[in-house]
């Protein structure tokens, strides 16, 4: 029976163990790999030879990133090519210790592990919920420039966005319609001057008042 992962270990020790790595800097090459890791190749055989310089040409392409190295880690893991956690680790820069993690993990567990990992690194970004305080900020600070519309955004929702996603988002979401009549160029130009400006005359879908 798989021990599940939050089981097996803490997640942050299961996350420090995985990325317990056996190489400095950048990964080697294929040429370079192969050289140093003679002993590897002696005792695989020439199907397990052919996943070893698959994963080092991988590792490589990819610079080492992490979940990367994890996903080539559990695939030759679970390949059933008699590929042991030394071997694979070899191959991926990575520590026995890690590489048996990875092994001990089914595909859910490890999905879950990633998905996990990415949350907590992930960058916040707008979203629907975020446009009703930005339109609240446009209707009490209805000359505010894209430089203040952006340190608001900033400091109250702690998210960093650029000028041209902002622009979007407003479009998006139609806060254009909150802009005055006033037009200004620049970085300090004002954030919705996309969409309509909402009118001050009578809608013509009101009904025509009886006399």
């Amino acid at each position: 029976m798989v021990v599940g992962v939050q089981q097996a270990l803490p997640e942050e020790a299961g996350m420090a163990s995985e990325r317990e790595s056996t190489t400095e800097g950048k990964p080697p090459s294929w040429k370079k790999w192969k050289r140093s890791h003679g002993d590897v190749l002696r005792k695989a055989t020439e199907p397990q030879r052919a996943l070893l310089e698959a994963a080092v040409r991988f590792v490589a392409e990819v610079e080492a990133e992490h979940m990367m190295v994890r996903l080539s880690g559990f695939f030759l893991l679970h390949a059933h090519m008699g590929l042991t956690p030394s071997q694979v680790g070899a191959a991926v820069g990575r520590s026995d210790r890690a590489m048996r993690t990875v092994q001990s993990l089914d595909a859910r567990e490890l999905l879950e592990s990633v998905w996990g990992e990415m949350g907590r690194h992930r960058k916040p970004k707008l979203s629907a919920e975020h446009a009703g305080p930005i339109a609240l900020y446009l209707v009490d600070h209805r000359g505010c420039t894209l430089r203040e519309m952006v340190g608001f955004i900033d400091r109250s929702l702690d998210i960093k966005v650029d000028p041209l996603t902002l622009r979007r988002f407003f479009k998006v979401y139609g806060l254009g319609v909150l802009r005055d009549d006033r037009e200004e160029e620049g970085t300090d130009a004002r954030p919705f001057d996309l969409g309509a400006r909402a009118t001050v005359g009578r809608s013509s879908c009101s009904p025509r008042r009886l006399r």
